[in-house]
């Protein structure tokens, strides 16, 4: 049944705490009038070209007021289709979407509106303000979750049966119209800490940002080289790792046993005395791409990483599939060890291809879409500093301006990143920073982490409001308010207008 006015409820059974003097439980189908929504043929312009009125779907319902929406439709879609008009003050919930995993959202409208079929609407009965009604929907999210969910759907979906036997607990008008006042100052107190919250994250992510420039630029270790001579430079080393390369030139190194070009170093930033411009080639004692054998899923033998165990600086090591035996025999040459560093070499987002990671855990297998760059024994130690390296400045531009697209996918080739340009400074330096490093984000973790649990305050924070409220702790009673089982009893045979059919036309009232 698309709308209804819903009969008065005597209160329900289910009462899940006891109310202060005055206040009462009722069902959620008790408090006004229902409507279910439509979506209008898309093959008709006439429904949507031009249109000027709301039409709330799903992807609006990220607000607690619904004003302009994403889809706007015609007056004759509306006249032409099961889509409807609700008035202002009506709450909208969603009915059917994957949200409703985990949250189920409630909002207000501001003004006449429509909506799509994954929606329904409650227009409030005289007496009851919406927007109360819709806080103590947010409250009870986890039980209408719980209680009200369909079972074998394939899209999350909420039974409106279930739904409307919900109890809502009721106070007197005068007192909702109190506790929502209450409610929304004090969330507006936490939206103003949020923002706060929200700024010192983006500072610290600037401070991060600045961190690693500093680390592979030599600013961050510039008062370290005033007092500390270098035993080997950075040219030093170079050179050492290119000698004992020429005298075994094809040791372990495949086709990257060609020369690598000259790198040009006229669009790089000056490095500091002793560091020295090299590609990834030169220090690398190969670059491999790995395995194409496709995974299982339901073995345990050889472990796997899937592409999405690399991100920026960090393997997750719980991102694996398996090989079978025979798989593993041909995929010999495609493992990963610890100081490898690890490439992507294939997403759908550019942001995501690229990255560089330091691998630390067991041997594993690695798939073709991603690359192994083993570095040379002569810098393993310092390892963690190509891994900042690659992440950050030049050579992340070098990355990112390599990435092609094909057939939608962004994909970097291996051998344009062998040729990304790599600062290298003295060993000893090395060192320094990467102590330095460690600690700065050492740092930067903790304050990750408060500022982290600072936002979960505030989302526990606003329960407790709702929490106080509904239990009618929040705002002091007036014994002088009409007690709500009155006030219902007394409305008991007021029907509540219907809706209207033309825009504009007899916006009900909500009694809020």
């Amino acid at each position: 049944m698309d709308m209804r006015v819903a009969a008065d409820a005597s209160g329900s059974e289910d009462e899940p705490w006891t109310l202060p003097e005055g206040w009462c439980w009722r069902t959620l189908d008790a408090l006004g009038t229902w409507t279910g929504g439509g979506t209008p043929s898309k093959a008709n312009p006439a429904f949507w070209s031009g249109g000027s009125i709301p039409w709330v779907s799903p992807k609006d319902m990220k607000v607690d007021v619904i004003g302009d929406t994403e889809d706007r439709i015609t007056e004759a879609a509306v006249d032409n289709s099961s889509a409807k008009y609700v008035p202002q003050g009506t709450i909208l919930m969603v009915m059917r979407s994957g949200i409703l995993r985990h949250t189920f959202p409630v909002a207000v409208t501001d003004r006449t509106v429509t909506l799509n079929q994954d929606l329904r609407a409650l227009t409030p009965r005289e007496g009851v303000n919406p927007t109360f009604v819709a806080r103590y929907l947010k409250l009870a999210n986890k039980r209408v979750l719980e209680d009200c969910s369909k079972d074998g759907t394939t899209v999350n979906s909420i039974e409106v049966s279930a739904l409307e036997r919900l109890p809502v607990p009721l106070a007197p008008l005068p007192e909702q119209r109190r506790i929502v006042e209450r409610i929304d100052a004090l969330f507006a107190e936490i939206a103003d800490g949020e923002v706060a919250l929200e700024a010192a994250r983006k500072g610290l992510e600037t401070f991060r940002r600045a961190l690693l420039k500093a680390a592979v630029t030599g600013e961050l270790t510039r008062d370290w080289r005033e007092t500390h001579k270098p035993a080997e430079t950075g040219h030093d080393l170079l050179a050492r790792i290119r000698a004992e390369r020429a005298a075994t030139p094809a040791k372990g190194r495949g086709k990257s046993a060609v020369a690598t070009p000259t790198l040009d170093t006229s669009n790089l930033p000056d490095l500091p005395d002793g560091w020295v411009w090299a590609t990834l080639d030169e220090v690398a004692s190969s670059v491999r791409n790995g395995t194409s054998a496709a995974p299982r899923a339901n073995q345990n033998q050889f472990q796997i990483l899937r592409i999405s165990a690399v991100r920026p600086m960090w393997v997750d090591e719980t991102q694996i599939r398996y090989l079978s035996e025979d798989q593993a025999v041909d995929a010999k040459d495609a493992i990963v060890t610890t100081g490898d560093l690890l490439f992507t070499r294939y997403n759908g987002s550019t942001d995501l291809v690229g990255v560089g990671a330091l691998y630390s855990g067991v041997p594993r297998y690695y798939p073709d879409k991603i690359i192994r760059v083993r570095l040379d024994p002569a810098i393993q130690d310092h390892a963690g500093f190509f891994e900042l390296a690659v992440n950050t400045g030049s050579s992340r531009k070098h990355i990112a301006s390599n990435i092609k697209t094909t057939a939608g996918q962004q994909g970097l080739s291996g051998e344009s990143l062998k040729l990304t340009p790599i600062p290298i400074p003295p060993p000893n330096e090395a060192s320094e920073i990467l102590k330095r490093v460690k600690q700065a984000m050492g740092s930067f973790s903790d304050c990750q982490t408060l500022l982290q649990g600072q936002a979960a305050d505030a989302s526990r924070l606003r329960q407790a409001i709702l929490k106080s409220a509904f239990e009618g702790t929040l705002v002091p009673q007036d014994p002088a308010d009409e007690p709500a089982a009155k006030m219902l009893e007394r409305l008991r045979q007021a029907v509540p207008k219907a809706n209207p059919r033309r825009r504009g036309r007899g916006k009900a009232g909500h009694g809020g």
